[in-house]
């Protein structure tokens, strides 16, 4: 009888564009996400590996307790990783509705549809996003301060619920503040990423379980990008290819760690079974 299979540890990988939009775009095939770099680098430690991942663009925090239950109750990840708050930090005042019609990659190719895009559409959200930048060095660029408590409430009632599914090791991002390009539209940006940063690493304490984790992706661009944000973000929001690599290796590290502590994924234990 051949030896049995290992189980394959189960990630899940949830949140915004930073999560599966690479800075830039349009690259080789081999300028992965960092799900993409999890999953290759457990599979290349010998460790089986089912990493899916459930990304949108824009996608606020809200979310995730709508979701929860379909992709959380059948699949049972092992690791669950969370990349929120990163939406709700851009815009001081702009609905989230308008600037996803804005920017929307669904626009279809038609004379009328292009036509509106371009004569009205675009420009209308340019001259409210230049009055939003001007705002923003006047106001108060934490006014909204109900934005960040609510999404670490959002965040904490999630973790409340997937712990009852076999308490599984658990990441929260720390956001990194917008590239050099994108400060003049968003001047207010980077002192909200901060109380969002602090809000939910004051959460995750709160939480005060060794495998839910706050995870310091500063710490990682100050190793390999010498701290500098626009080498790690150079479209000046996402990660570059090789910031998606290193963060990949890192939790990837910090996942094969746990699982050795884990009866139903130790190497340790699956020699017993198979001796």
């Amino acid at each position: 009888m051949s030896a049995p299979l290992p189980l394959p540890v189960r990630v899940l990988v949830k949140g915004a564009s930073t999560v599966n939009w690479v800075s830039f775009m349009g690259g080789p095939r081999t300028d992965f996400i960092f799900p993409r770099v999890i999953e290759q680098q457990l599979l290349a430690q010998g460790r089986p590996a089912d990493v899916e991942t459930r990304s949108m663009t824009s996608q606020r925090a809200s979310t995730v307790l709508r979701t929860w239950q379909s992709e959380v109750l059948g699949f049972s990840p092992d690791v669950i990783v969370l990349v929120y708050g990163h939406y709700e930090t851009i815009h001081l005042f702009l609905p989230r509705w308008l600037e996803v019609h804005a920017n929307s990659l669904r626009a279809r190719p038609r004379r009328l549809s292009a036509l509106y895009r371009r004569a009205v559409l675009r420009p209308v959200w340019k001259l409210l996003a230049q009055a939003q930048a001007r705002l923003d060095t006047i106001l108060d660029p934490t006014l909204r301060r109900g934005r960040p408590r609510q999404v670490a409430a959002d965040l904490r009632q999630y973790i409340d619920h997937v712990q009852e599914v076999g308490s599984p090791l658990v990441y929260v991002f720390e956001l990194l503040p917008p590239g050099t390009r994108f400060q003049s539209w968003f001047p207010g940006m980077a002192r909200r990423i901060e109380v969002m940063n602090a809000t939910l690493e004051a959460m995750v304490a709160e939480v005060g379980l060794d495998h839910v984790r706050y995870l310091r992706v500063a710490d990682l661009v100050e190793l390999h990008a010498g701290g500098d944000v626009d080498v790690a973000i150079p479209d000046g929001f996402h990660y570059s290819p090789a910031m998606h690599r290193h963060v990949g290796e890192r939790l990837a590290d910090d996942i094969a760690a746990w699982a050795e502590t884990q009866p139903h994924l130790s190497a340790s234990v699956r020699g017993a079974e198979t001796s």
